[in-house]
């Protein structure tokens, strides 16, 4: 297995939304890459995305089942997305296999569950520095905030037998198709 590269974001569920933005922004001298009333992304250097607020709505009375505020998961990156292949298949041959894979369209990611619960986005960047904060602060995220599911085993038979990859990384909506970043 290859460790990731770095350390990526945090992704924050919250019923305080607008002042949890506000307390980050402030106290890490961040800026906002996307907002809308559901989500929203925050920088502090050249990263898409350090920090990520999920909007529970208000906590007034009895909040729902699977509604708790607090992290929602910690995300790595891997530096290239064959590394992140070869961590996905060697984790399958454990038996551990992602709850979920999301093309976001900046990046692709797998979503992982340790076993208390804890949720971990394993995930590599598909565009370079500048062509994600562009993405990030464009209509197609503001579209499609969260992206749409992928098969993380197509993506593995493809990259071994040296096909292209571009439909199956990439979201359905992006208009313009960039070259993986390696």
């Amino acid at each position: 297995m290859v460790a990731p590269g770095k350390f990526a974001h945090v992704a924050f569920n919250t019923y305080r939304y607008s002042e949890m933005i506000e307390w980050y922004l402030l106290v890490f001298d961040a800026r906002v890459q996307h907002r809308d009333s559901r989500l929203a992304f925050l920088t502090y250097d050249g990263e898409h995305h350090r920090f990520a607020f999920i909007n529970l709505g208000t906590a007034s009375g009895e909040r729902p089942p699977g509604r708790a505020d607090g992290v929602h998961h910690l995300g790595y990156t891997w530096r290239h997305l064959e590394e992140l292949i070869d961590t996905y298949m060697w984790l399958k041959s454990l038996a551990i296999v992602p709850a979920r894979a999301i093309r976001h369209g900046m990046s692709l990611s797998l979503y992982y569950r340790d076993p208390d619960g804890n949720a971990l986005e394993f995930q590599v960047d598909l565009m370079t520095a500048a062509d994600a904060d562009a993405f990030v602060k464009g209509p197609a995220l503001a579209t499609n905030p969260i992206g749409e599911p992928f098969d993380p085993e197509a993506v593995a038979v493809r990259l071994a037998q040296g096909k292209p990859i571009d439909d199956l990384i990439f979201c359905s909506d992006q208009v313009e198709r960039k070259t993986p970043v390696n």
